[in-house]
């Protein structure tokens, strides 16, 4: 996959979980807690991909993708969480935990990468 695939990606799944987010209940505390995390990891997830393009040290670069791969897998608990508490239709939510996961294993697989070189 390329950067732009990349980007493309983690931008569609922020603005899903985004518009995903502001569906969710609003008399429910939990609710309304995992939607204001929901909401901060679709914003922090494509702006911190954004961030991987830019030149940089190969430690900064590896600390980027560490934190892009815990946002996914940030990402991907929320959503499995409103499965699990029944808020919303599984059929809806777990293509993008899907997505989460897919992403979290590029992440992983660059990180490892990376990592391998430096070390």
């Amino acid at each position: 996959m390329n950067p732009a695939e990349l980007k493309e990606r983690t931008k569609v799944l922020g603005q899903t979980c985004t518009k995903l987010a502001l569906l969710l209940p609003q008399n429910n505390i939990i609710a309304i807690h995992l939607r204001n995390e929901l909401l901060a990891v679709a914003i922090d997830l494509p702006s911190k991909t954004r961030s991987l393009m830019i030149g940089q040290s190969t430690s900064n670069f590896v600390n980027k993708l560490a934190d892009c791969s815990e946002l996914t897998e940030r990402c991907g608990f929320i959503l499995e969480f409103i499965v699990d508490e029944k808020m919303m239709d599984p059929d809806l939510i777990n293509p993008l935990i899907e997505e989460c996961q897919q992403l979290a294993q590029l992440y992983y697989a660059a990180f490892k990468s990376v990592k391998d070189r430096i070390d």
